[in-house]
C-alpha cells in the first residue's frame, strides 16, 4: 500500500510526453503537476518566483542539455531524472551537469523514491542559498571596489598638484631645513600614492603586475641588501614578490639580497638567502607555490647545497624600456596651473618649454621644435584659438605639431570650438595625472610614461 508522507505535500514538477509516468508517480506526490516539454517547465518555473527553489523536476527521457538549462534558473529547482533502463551509467554526467540525483525508472522502491526527492530538494534549497549568500558576497564586494576606486581618485585628483607642486619647490635654491621638509612631505605623498594604489587595485579586474625597483621592493622587508640594479624598473607580480620575500624573511638568523640582470626587455629577479639557519620544511613548502606563480625555479648554492644555508631563487620578470621623452610646449597664464601641469609632464619624464600667454606660445612654436603643444584656452594678449590658429597657419613642421587645449569648459560645444581652431584634443580642468595620461597615450601610444 502506497503512504504518502507528509514532506511529499512539496511541488513536483514531472516533464514527459507520455502519461503512464504521471499515472505511477501521482499516488507517491499529491502535489504533482504534469507538463510535456522542457521549456514548459522552464515558462512555469520562472514565473514561480522563489517557490521554483523549493520544486522538484523530475525529468523523465533526460538530456544534458535541459538538465543544464534548468539549473541555469535563478532560484534553481531540484533536478532528479528519472533514468531508462539501460542507461544506468549516465547517472555521473547528469549529476555533473547540474541533477541533484539520477534514479533508475521501475526499481519499485516507492518509499526510497519519496526519500530521494526530498533529499534532492533539501540539497538544491542549501545550493540556492549559497547561491544567494555568494552573490550578495559579489555585490559588497563591488561596492566596496566601486568606493575605493572613487575614494582613490579623488585622493589622487589632490594629490597629484601637491607632488608637482613639491617637485617644483625642490628645484628652487632652498635652506637645508626647508628641502629636508619638502622631502619629507614629498615621502610621504608618495607612500599615500602607493596605498591608494594598492586600494584601488582590489577590484575583480585588478592586475598583479605592476612596475617596481629592487630599492621599492626592499624598502619593508627586514635585513635585505641589494647587490646591484637598485633603481632599475622592471614589471612583476608585486604582490607574490613580496610574499615571498615576508616568507624568506621570517626565519631569523639569515640575510636575504637581491639583484636584477636585463636582457633586452626580458629581466632575471635574483633573490638570495644566506645564513646558518636553515628553512623550516614548513616554511620551504610554502615558498615552493610562490616560486611557481612566479615562474621562478630554486636552484640551491652552497657547498653542500643544502635549502636555507645557501637559497637562490631566481625570477623571470619583465625590464621597462623607457621610449623617448616628448618635449613639450605648455602654454598657460596661471602660475599654479603652470607649475602643477609641467610637473605632471615631468614626472612622466618629459621635458617642457613654459610660456605665459598666446603670443609668447606662438613665438616659441615658431622658433622651437616641439612634439607636443599644450594651450590654455582663456589668456590674455592673444588665446588659445587664436594662438591655435596661428601655429596652424605656420610652415613645415611647425604648423603640424598636435596641439591639446587646456580648457575649463565641459561641453561638446566647447570642445567643438577648439577642434575648429585646429585643435587635436582636449583636457579638461581640473588637470589630473589620469586624465593627462589618456590624452597622451591616444595621441603617442607607447610614449605616455617615459620617466618615473
Amino acid at each position: 500500500m502506497i503512504r504518502p508522507s507528509s514532506a511529499a505535500t512539496e511541488p513536483v514538477l514531472l516533464v514527459s510526453q507520455a502519461l503512464a509516468p504521471a499515472g505511477a508517480l501521482a499516488p507517491l506526490f499529491p502535489e504533482l503537476v504534469r507538463v510535456d516539454t522542457v521549456a514548459a517547465a522552464l515558462d512555469r518555473l520562472r514565473g514561480g518566483g522563489a517557490a521554483a527553489g523549493e520544486t522538484v523536476v523530475l525529468l523523465d527521457a533526460p538530456t544534458m542539455a535541459a538538465v543544464e538549462a534548468l539549473a541555469r534558473l535563478e532560484p534553481a529547482p531540484a533536478v532528479v531524472v528519472l533514468l531508462p533502463e539501460g542507461q544506468e551509467h549516465d547517472s555521473a554526467g547528469f549529476i555533473a551537469a547540474g541533477a541533484q540525483d539520477a534514479w533508475p525508472v521501475g526499481d519499485g522502491e516507492d518509499d526510497a523514491l519519496r526519500s530521494a526527492v526530498s533529499a534532492a530538494r533539501r540539497r538544491q534549497m542549501r545550493e540556492n542559498r549559497l547561491r544567494m549568500a555568494l552573490a550578495e558576497a559579489q555585490r559588497g564586494r563591488d561596492e566596496a571596489a566601486s568606493l575605493l576606486d572613487a575614494a582613490g581618485a579623488a585622493v589622487a585628483a589632490a594629490l597629484d598638484p601637491m607632488m608637482a607642486l613639491t617637485a617644483a619647490a625642490l628645484e628652487s635654491p632652498l635652506l637645508p631645513r626647508q628641502q629636508d621638509r619638502l622631502l619629507a612631505v614629498q615621502a610621504a605623498g608618495a607612500a599615500l600614492r602607493t596605498t591608494v594604489a594598492a586600494l584601488r587595485s582590489v577590484g575583480p579586474g585588478a592586475e598583479a603586475e605592476e612596475s617596481l625597483t629592487l630599492a621599492a621592493l626592499a624598502a619593508d622587508a627586514k635585513a635585505m641588501s641589494i647587490e646591484g640594479g637598485a633603481d632599475e624598473e622592471f614589471i612583476g607580480d608585486a604582490a607574490g614578490l613580496r610574499g615571498l620575500l615576508t616568507l624568506l624573511a621570517a626565519e631569523g638568523g639569515a640575510s636575504l639580497s637581491l639583484s636584477l640582470r636585463p636582457a633586452g626587455d626580458a629581466a632575471e629577479l635574483t633573490l638570495r638567502r644566506r645564513g646558518a639557519a636553515r628553512l623550516r620544511p614548513l616554511v620551504l613548502a610554502a615558498v615552493q607555490p610562490l616560486v611557481r606563480r612566479l615562474g621562478g625555479h630554486l636552484p640551491t648554492d652552497g657547498p653542500d647545497g643544502a635549502a636555507g644555508e645557501w637559497l637562490t631563487v631566481r625570477i623571470p620578470v619583465r625590464a621597462v624600456l623607457r621610449p623617448a621623452a616628448l618635449s613639450v610646449l605648455l602654454v598657460e597664464d596661471n602660475p599654479i596651473g603652470r607649475l602643477v601641469a609641467a610637473g605632471f609632464f615631468k614626472a612622466l619624464g618629459h621635458t617642457v618649454t613654459t610660456a605665459e600667454d598666446g603670443a609668447q606660445g606662438l613665438a616659441a612654436a615658431t622658433d622651437g621644435r616641439f612634439d607636443l603643444i599644450v594651450m590654455d584656452v582663456q589668456m590674455p594678449v592673444m588665446d588659445g584659438h587664436e594662438a591655435a590658429r596661428a601655429i596652424r597657419a605656420l610652415p613645415g613642421e611647425a604648423g603640424r605639431v598636435p596641439i591639446v587645449a587646456l580648457t575649463a569648459g565641459t561641453d561638446a560645444e566647447d570642445d567643438a570650438q577648439c577642434h575648429a581652431a585646429g585643435m587635436d584634443d582636449c583636457l579638461h580642468k581640473p588637470l589630473t595625472m589620469d586624465r593627462l595620461r589618456t590624452v597622451l597615450e591616444r595621441l603617442f601610444p607607447g610614449r605616455v610614461q617615459a620617466g618615473g
